[in-house]
This record gives C-alpha cells, sequence and structure tokens, in this order.
C-alpha cells in the first residue's frame, strides 16, 4: 500500500504542475502584469482568478484535483506532516 501511495502522491504533484502552468499561461495572455503577478504573489492569483473565472475554472480544478489525489497518497503512503 505503500507503494501505491507514493504514486497517487506522485501522480498528483504533476497534475498540480499542469494545473499551475495552465493557469499561468491563462494569466500570461491577459498581460505581463497577471502573468507575473500570479508567479510572484499568491493573492494576486485568487484576484485573478475570481475576475476570469469562467475561464480560469479549469487550472483550478486540475490543479484541487491534484492536491485531493496528493494528500490521498501522503495518507496511503503513511507520510505525517510535520514529523
Amino acid at each position: 500500500m505503500i507503494a501505491v501511495g507514493y504514486i497517487l502522491l506522485a501522480l498528483g504533484f504533476i497534475l498540480c504542475v499542469i494545473g499551475e502552468a495552465m493557469f499561468l499561461v491563462v494569466a500570461y495572455k491577459r498581460s505581463l502584469f497577471w502573468f507575473f503577478g500570479c508567479l510572484f504573489l499568491p493573492i494576486v492569483c485568487w484576484i485573478f482568478f475570481f475576475l476570469n473565472m469562467r475561464i480560469t475554472v479549469k487550472p483550478f480544478v486540475l490543479q484541487l484535483a491534484g492536491l485531493l489525489l496528493g494528500g490521498f497518497g501522503c495518507y496511503c503512503a503513511g507520510i505525517v506532516w510535520p514529523h
């Protein structure tokens, strides 16, 4: 079961990275201000998300799915944070 947990953790991480890349591509298409704001300031990501919810919902759901999958993988692998 530990191996399955680590596999799910890795898949969750990959989904989160893909979702974040998709989100940054949407921000880049809007303007460089939004791109660099989302890249360096987390609050700007939330503002951008709520202002452009129709186009950013797919990357957000992908990130959320990756987070949940990674969390379940941690649970299955028995990873406790913080130690």
